[in-house]
């Protein structure tokens, strides 16, 4: 995909109409704020990038044992939890942070990089992985947002994602914005039967997102990447869900 294409889609998502909610988002910053810790070995040799969800700052990763699971099963891993909030998603700027202040800089070290994304951190994941081809290493996903019922529905309706088009070009609002990424996930991924490299998805049974990761799954991933755990859309499932993946890593 182009470059700019995908900035087409970014930027889409920052013009959405902004109620008075919205407004009182938080500014993005830059440099990022956020969390690191030093692998502990004497040289890192891979990335772990944590990414929230919409309404948690970096410190819940701290707070519900993300951090600490990661750094027993991964020691060697240099760990960035970036305060990622919707702000930088709204504005477009998600990707172009991530790429610039820590990704590229980490892959210039020659670093491994897995991505954990929780939420609308997994959706971050995602959108940045098209974005950058050939940066992501693995990724870990817990209950992503992938889309809203309806266009998945639509989806369905066309007789599945291979038949399923889009005339979206240029997105001009939130659900055409959501068109385009799948557009993209089709033509970047389905060809070649899933994304080129290591990923997999932990939901939880009584999540509210259930039904779209497995929507997901169906289309992009092999049978044993879907792992499903008793739990809700919270840190218990996530914490559960995080320590399967870590441990059996899917390729």
């Amino acid at each position: 995909m182009m470059r700019s294409q995908l900035l087409c889609l970014l930027t889409a998502l920052a013009a959405l109409p902004m109620s008075a909610c919205q407004l009182l988002l938080p500014r993005p910053t830059r440099p990022l704020r956020k969390l690191q810790f030093d692998s502990q070995g004497n040289e890192a040799r891979e990335l772990v990038l944590l990414l929230p969800g919409r309404l948690s700052p970096p410190e819940e990763f701290v707070q519900f044992g993300i951090v600490d699971l990661v750094r027993k099963q991964r020691p060697l891993a240099r760990i960035v939890a970036p305060d990622l909030h919707l702000g930088y998603y709204m504005r477009g700027l998600a990707d172009v942070y991530l790429h610039e202040e820590i990704i590229s800089p980490a892959k210039k070290q020659g670093l491994r990089v897995t991505i954990i994304g929780v939420s609308m951190g997994g959706l971050g994941a995602l959108t940045y992985s098209l974005r950058f081809p050939g940066e992501v290493d693995e990724m870990l996903l817990l209950s992503p947002f992938v889309g809203e019922k309806e266009l998945l529905a639509e989806i369905e309706r066309a007789g599945g994602l291979e038949k399923w088009e889009s005339p979206v070009e240029t997105p001009r609002s939130k659900a055409e914005a959501l068109q385009k990424m799948w557009i993209e996930i089709k033509r970047q991924w389905l060809s070649r039967s899933g994304p080129p490299f290591p990923i997999a998805l932990a939901v939880g049974k009584s999540d509210r997102l259930l039904a779209s990761n497995r929507f997901f799954a169906r289309y992009i991933l092999k049978p044993d990447q879907l792992i499903e755990i008793e739990g809700g859309h919270d840190w218990d499932c996530w914490k559960q869900g995080t320590v399967i993946m870590l441990s059996n890593p899917k390729g």
